[in-house]
């Protein structure tokens, strides 16, 4: 947990470089708090001169409440939490807050987009694969069989009045795919409440930036390069949109000194392979995040086919190590629009 705490504070210091605000060119005020939420470090900084104080406070204090809440209701480790509730009902379903509800509605649509790439139901085969990391042993192939006769959209049932049940007694949600980012997007609907436009806000990497800076340009936000913990690979320049990056470089599992992703493919039940870093730009930080993590399944031609497909709203940069430690890159269409010139 230290490690990686300490990993997303070299990222918020990091981050701090690109996008804080250089004193002697700084035409707005900025303020900034971080929490430790969701496993991460969460920063948000914003910048105003027409802001009160009582009105920065409030804004603050509305926006962590409401991040608190989502990070104990959405926790699949948590005994009391909506998602535990519904995996401990089998055969039975359980009734939860309708923000709940509504986000396991549109991981059934975000499955389907991805052609089940992305799928809540895959605790199952990342349990599988964990306990396979403690005993230092790879999984057989029945025993991923098993896991994987509970993972699938069809695995649950959304029966109204915020009911949702599971079909299968293994099945088990779990949100944290999408749960960081709905939460960011949250925060940033907070903010805007509060009449606060300009605003920057990381949560462990997944970022969400609203307006401009506090010069008055574009945020700019780097997206690490895989190979180096302290060396940025791109620089994007975006205003009211969240960049997203999912990968194997930072986390990952080990059996036997091999090291595999963390990203388990629900189609196969294998963690993915090829991907080491997919970077997604979308309007909304769930998006992003959801799609960051389908990216690293569906592999760079299907991924960016994917990207290109939704529309004009999304882009994507995706990562592929060779064997001689050189990085390819896949660009979606309009990723180039993004790029520092």
């Amino acid at each position: 947990m230290f490690n990686r705490v300490f990993r997303n504070l070299l990222i918020v210091l990091f981050l701090i470089v690109l996008t804080g605000c250089q004193n002697r060119y700084e035409k707005q005020s900025k303020y900034s708090e971080t929490k430790l939420l969701m496993g991460t470090i969460v920063r948000v900084d914003t910048c105003a001169n027409d802001n009160s104080s009582q009105v920065k406070t409030l804004a603050y204090s509305q926006m962590w409440e409401r991040l608190e809440e989502i990070s104990w209701r959405m926790n699949v480790f948590d005994e009391k939490s909506d998602v535990s509730r519904i995996n401990q009902s089998y055969p039975d379903s359980a009734k939860v807050k309708a923000d709940t509800y509504e986000i396991i509605a549109r991981s059934q649509d975000f499955s389907r987009l991805t052609n089940g790439a992305f799928e809540i139901t895959v605790w199952p085969l990342i349990k599988l694969w964990k306990e396979s990391a403690k005993k230092n042993s790879m999984p057989s192939l029945s025993e991923v069989e098993e896991a994987k006769s509970a993972v699938g959209a069809n695995r649950y049932v959304l029966e109204g009045s915020n009911q949702v049940r599971t079909m299968h007694k293994d099945t088990r949600l779990d949100l944290g795919g999408n749960a960081k980012g709905y939460a960011i997007d949250e925060a940033a609907r907070i903010l805007r409440a509060n009449k606060i436009q300009n605003f920057f806000i990381d949560a462990g990497g997944d970022v969400y930036v609203g307006g401009k800076n506090c010069v008055g340009k574009k945020w700019r936000v780097g997206i690490r390069d895989p190979r180096f913990l302290n060396k940025i690979f791109d620089v994007v320049n975006v205003s009211n949109m969240a960049v997203t990056t999912s990968g194997n470089y930072e986390q990952f599992i080990e059996i036997k000194g091999k090291k595999f992703s963390h990203i388990i493919d629900p189609q196969t039940g294998f963690p993915q392979k090829d991907v080491v870093s997919a970077t997604v730009i979308a309007k909304s930080a769930e998006e992003a995040d959801v799609y960051s993590t389908a990216l690293c399944v569906l592999g760079a031609k299907k991924g960016t086919d994917l990207i290109n497909q939704l529309g004009g709203s999304f882009s994507s940069m995706i990562l592929l190590k060779k064997d001689e430690g050189q990085i390819e890159k896949f660009l979606s269409k309009r990723y180039t629009t993004f790029q520092d010139k």
